[in-house]
């Protein structure tokens, strides 16, 4: 509990001392590197979950449990993708109504 209240503390530390070191239009720049990162990491594992999904489907073998699995897992990461697609898109969005 106390590693995980330090690691807590340092990040807020980090956090709120930033914007007082650097300037805003680097804190941007830092910000749009890190949700382009993000969302770039994200596409390579939902895509890697698509094929490791495909193929379950198709080697099922008539094992309706395995197919439910792999549809179920074409669900989440479809899900998932929407879900960082639409983050990145409200960082863009809130990032050009801030920085004008």
């Amino acid at each position: 509990m106390k590693k995980q209240l330090l690691s807590l503390s340092i990040i807020l530390f980090a956090v709120f001392l930033i914007p007082l070191i650097v300037s805003a239009d680097s804190v941007t720049a830092t910000l749009t590197n890190i949700t382009g990162w993000i969302v770039t990491v994200s596409l390579v594992v939902a895509s890697l979950m698509y094929v490791v999904a495909g193929f379950m489907w198709m080697s099922d073998a008539g094992n309706a449990e395995r197919a439910k699995l792999a549809k179920s897992i074409i669900v989440s990461t479809t899900i998932g993708l929407v879900v960082i697609l639409m983050a990145n898109g409200l960082m863009s969005i809130v990032q050009s109504l801030v920085v004008k």
